[in-house]
C-alpha cells in the first residue's frame, strides 16, 4: 500500500506549478512614459496640421476655380426629371457659384439618370469638373458645332440623390 501512496505523491508533484510573482513585476519608468506620451502628442499635432492644410488647399483651389475657370464654362440645362422648376433652380445655383448658364428649359422626354455632355473637349475636362462640383452624373462627349455652349446638362430623375442641397435652394427669381 505504501508504494501506491508514493506514486500518487510523485504524480501530484509533477503537476504542481510554482509561480513567482517577483519575476513578472513591471517597472514603471517615468522617463519612458513621458517620452511615449510626447511621441503620441507630436503625432496627433502633425495629423491635425496635415488635415487642416489639406482642407485649406482644397478650399483655395475651389475658390480659384470659381473665379477663373467656372466663368469660362458656358452651360445649358434641360430638365428631364419630371420635377417642375428644377432647371431654373440649378441655373441659379450654378450662376451663384460662378458658372455662365446661357439657357435652361425642359427636355423633350423624361430621363432616368443625369447626364453631363461636354461639347468642345474630347478629354471631357469641363464635364468632369462639373460632375465633381455637382456630385455625380454620367459624363459623355458629343461634339456639336452648332452649339455655342461648353456643357449641356440633362437633369434626370436621380438628380436629388446627386445634389440634395438643390432641393431646398430658394432664390428670389
Amino acid at each position: 500500500m505504501k508504494k501506491k501512496n508514493i506514486k500518487i505523491e510523485k504524480e501530484k508533484k509533477k503537476f504542481q506549478i510554482k509561480f513567482n510573482f517577483e519575476s513578472f513585476r513591471i517597472r514603471f519608468d517615468l522617463k519612458k512614459i513621458i517620452f511615449f506620451l510626447g511621441i503620441i502628442v507630436i503625432f496627433g499635432l502633425i495629423s491635425i496640421f496635415s488635415i487642416s492644410t489639406y482642407f485649406s488647399f482644397s478650399k483655395r483651389k475651389m475658390e480659384l476655380m470659381k473665379r477663373e475657370l467656372f466663368p469660362q464654362i458656358k452651360v445649358e440645362i434641360y430638365n428631364g426629371s419630371g420635377y417642375d422648376g428644377l432647371a431654373k433652380k440649378l441655373t441659379w445655383y450654378l450662376r451663384d457659384n460662378g458658372f455662365d448658364v446661357v439657357y435652361y428649359g425642359n427636355a423633350s422626354e423624361e430621363i432616368l439618370k443625369t447626364i453631363i455632355v461636354d461639347r468642345i473637349d474630347s478629354s471631357m475636362k469641363y464635364a468632369k469638373i462639373l460632375k465633381n462640383f455637382l456630385g455625380g452624373g454620367i459624363v459623355k462627349y458629343e461634339p456639336d458645332p452648332d452649339k455655342l455652349t461648353t456643357i449641356t446638362i440633362l437633369i434626370g430623375k436621380d438628380f436629388y440623390n446627386i445634389l440634395p442641397k438643390i432641393k431646398n435652394y430658394d432664390k428670389v427669381f
